[in-house]
C-alpha cells in the first residue's frame, strides 16, 4: 500500500530520461572529428600578420629550419623549437610549438606552450583556438567557453568556433546559450549533424517540443541507427502528450537490439499508463533480465508503480525477477523500500502475518521509517488490532511532513471501529492541513451524513 504523497503518475515517471538531453555527445563532423580538420590544422601553421605576431626578419632563421618539418615530422620541429627558446622568444614560436604538441597527441605540453603564447601576444587568435579544442578534447568547458569567446570577438566566427562554444553551453547546462550559438554555427555548416542534434537537444530543454521533435525526424530520416535520436525524440512526443509516437520510438529502439535499461524502464511505465499490464510487466522484465541492475532505485521503481495500481500479481512477479537481479548487498535505504513493497504485496495478498514479520524489523531498526509505519498499522487493523494499528500511527504523526497521512489513517481507523466522531476529528484537521487533497471533503462528507 503506497500514501498518497507517494502515489506517482505514470506520465510524470515516463519523463524521467529527459535529463540525458542535456549530456554532451560523441562529436562527428565538428573540431577534431571533422573530416577536414586535419588539412585545416595543418593550414594554420601560416601567419596572420594583422591580428597575431609577425615573424620577423631575426625569426626567419629558425622559422626556416623547422619548415621543412611541420607536416611530416612534426617531433623533430619539437625539438628544434624547444633548443631554441627564451625570455625574448617570438609568441609565435610558443603558437607553433603548441600546434606541434597537438598534433603529435601530447595535450598537456600542447597547452603549456599555447598559454605561454597568449601572455606573450593576447590577441594570438589562432592559439585561443587550439586551447579550445584542447579543452573540449579533456571536457574542461568553462575554459573551453572563454576560449571560444575570444576567438569569436577576435573575429574568429565561423563553423567550428561558433560550434564548439555551443557544445560548451550544452555541456554546462547553459541551453538558451548553447541555442544561438547553434543557429549561428548552421549558417556556416547547414548539414551538420553536430549542430542540428545538438540544437535538437537545446529546443528539447528549453521547452519547444514541436521544434524538437520535427528536428529528430530530419535526423532518424538521416541516420536511423543512432540509437539516441530515438529516446529523445520520445521525450519530446511524452511533452506534446503525443504518447503512441513516444511508444513507437521505443519499441522500434527495443526491436534493433538497441535500447538501454533506460528506455525500456521508460516503455514499460508507458505500457504502463495505458493499462496494459502484462506487456508492462514483460517489458520491465526484460529490461533487468537483459541489462542487470545498473541503479537499484531505478530497479524498485516499477515494482512501485505495480504496486500503486493494486497490481498486486504482477508486482509479485516482478519482485521475483528483481530478487534475481539485485546485488547480494543493499543500501539500507534500498532495502528498506525493497522490504516494504514485499510486504505490501503480502498484505494484499491476504497473508498479514507475512507483512507484519517483515515490516516489524524495519521499524524497530528506522523508528520514523513513515511507509512502513503506516502499513504495519495497515496490517494491524486488517487483524482488528485497533490499538496497535493506533501506537504505529501515533509514530507517523510526529513526522511533519507524513502528518496529514497519519491522519487520514486514524480517521480510517475510527470509522473500523465505529466511532465517527473521532474519525471526524482527525479527517478535518488533515482538511485543514491539506484542504486540496482529493477525496477528503467528500470521504468527511459521507461520515458526516453516516453519523
Amino acid at each position: 500500500m503506497m500514501t498518497h504523497n507517494q502515489t506517482i503518475s505514470i506520465l510524470a515517471a515516463c519523463l524521467f530520461t529527459v535529463a540525458a538531453a542535456a549530456q554532451p555527445f560523441d562529436l562527428t563532423d565538428t573540431g577534431a572529428a571533422a573530416p577536414d580538420f586535419r588539412e585545416q590544422f595543418l593550414a594554420s601553421y601560416g601567419v596572420n600578420p594583422k591580428i597575431e605576431p609577425e615573424v620577423t626578419q631575426e625569426d626567419r632563421p629558425l622559422y626556416e629550419r623547422i619548415e621543412p618539418y611541420l607536416k611530416n615530422n612534426p617531433r623533430e620541429a619539437i625539438r628544434i623549437v624547444n633548443g631554441e627558446l627564451g625570455p625574448e622568444t617570438n609568441a609565435a614560436f610558443y603558437f607553433l610549438l603548441g600546434n606541434l604538441y597537438y598534433q603529435t597527441g601530447q595535450y598537456p605540453q600542447s597547452e603549456r606552450a599555447l598559454e605561454q603564447a597568449v601572455s606573450k601576444f593576447p590577441s594570438f587568435r589562432r592559439a585561443y583556438r587550439t586551447l579550445g579544442l584542447i579543452y573540449i578534447q579533456s571536457d574542461r568547458f568553462e575554459p573551453a567557453i572563454k576560449a571560444w569567446l575570444k576567438v569569436i570577438t577576435l573575429g574568429g566566427g565561423d563553423a567550428q568556433s561558433y560550434g564548439l562554444l555551443a557544445y560548451a553551453y550544452l555541456a554546462e547546462g547553459k541551453y538558451r546559450s548553447a541555442l544561438t550559438a547553434y543557429q549561428k554555427a548552421l549558417m556556416f555548416k547547414p548539414d551538420s549533424t553536430d549542430f542540428r542534434r545538438g540544437e535538437a537537444q537545446c529546443l528539447l530543454q528549453t521547452a519547444q517540443y514541436q521544434q524538437a521533435a520535427a528536428l529528430f525526424d530530419e535526423l532518424i530520416t538521416e541516420k536511423p541507427d543512432v540509437a539516441d535520436y530515438w529516446p529523445l525524440q520520445a521525450n519530446a512526443y511524452l511533452e506534446l502528450e503525443r504518447y503512441d509516437d513516444a511508444m513507437a520510438n521505443l519499441e522500434i529502439l527495443a526491436g534493433r537490439g538497441q535500447a538501454s535499461l533506460e528506455s525500456q524502464l521508460l516503455l514499460g511505465n508507458l505500457y504502463l499508463r495505458d493499462d496494459n499490464h502484462r506487456l508492462a510487466l514483460v517489458t520491465y522484465q526484460d529490461a533487468l533480465k537483459v541489462h542487470g541492475v545498473a541503479a537499484v532505485e531505478d530497479a524498485l521503481r516499477p515494482l512501485e508503480y505495480l504496486i500503486n495500481r493494486s497490481l498486486f500479481d504482477e508486482a509479485a512477479e516482478y519482485l521475483t525477477t528483481l530478487k534475481s537481479e539485485l546485488p547480494a548487498e543493499l543500501e539500507a535505504e534500498d532495502r528498506t523500500r525493497l522490504i516494504v513493497a514485499e510486504a505490501g504485496i503480502a498484505l494484499e495478498s491476504g497473508d498479514r502475518a507475512k507483512a507484519i514479520e517483515q515490516l516489524k524489523p524495519v521499524v524497530k531498526a528506522q523508528p520514523l521509517a513513515a511507509e512502513a509505519l503506516l502499513l504495519l498499522a495497515e496490517a494491524y487493523q486488517r487483524e482488528e488490532d485497533f490499538e496497535e494499528a493506533e501506537f504505529y500511527l501515533q509514530r507517523v504523526l510526529s513526522i511533519p511532513e507524513e502528518k496529514v497521512e497519519a491522519l487520514v489513517a486514524l480517521g480510517r481507523l475510527e470509522v473500523r471501529r465505529g466511532d465517527f466522531d473521532a474519525a471526524l476529528k482527525h479527517l478535518r484537521a488533515a482538511r485543514e492541513q491539506a484542504p486540496r487533497r482529493p477525496g477528503l471533503a467528500s470521504y468527511i462528507e459521507s461520515i458526516e451524513n453516516a453519523r
